[in-house]
């Protein structure tokens, strides 16, 4: 799947020194928590970042290239719209997520990418 589409699998992504961890989901939590979101909050806003660029080959395998689309799209979507800050934030993630259970899409890898953040996030604070 992801030769096929030209998508950077985990082990590529590694190569490249992570880089959707230490560019995308890391910065994405420190500005969260730094505007005064909650953890949980934050958390969310960081997660909506990496599914919208990271080349999730579980969401890939799940629901094709279009699933993964869909998914980033969403994603996109959700933060711009306010992200985690908007009033209605876990309502609008939880209408995400009922949208990709019913195409059977579980964003998996960005799931790993979140938590690796949190380590980084708890590991690296000042």
């Amino acid at each position: 799947m992801t030769q096929q589409h030209g998508l950077r699998g985990a082990s590529e992504e590694a190569a490249l020194g992570l880089p959707v961890l230490f560019e995308v989901a890391v910065p994405a939590l420190r500005r969260a928590l730094a505007h005064g979101l909650a953890v949980r909050a934050a958390r969310l806003e960081a997660l909506f970042h990496v599914i919208a660029v990271l080349d999730d080959t579980n969401l890939a395998h799940r629901g094709g290239l279009p699933g993964l689309r869909y998914a980033q799209g969403a994603a996109a979507n959700f933060l711009a719209a306010g992200g985690a800050a908007q009033g209605d934030a876990s309502a609008q993630a939880e209408a995400i997520h009922r949208a990709f259970v019913a195409r059977r899409l579980s964003p998996g890898g960005a799931a790993d990418v979140l938590a690796a953040a949190c380590w980084v996030q708890r590991v690296c604070t000042d």
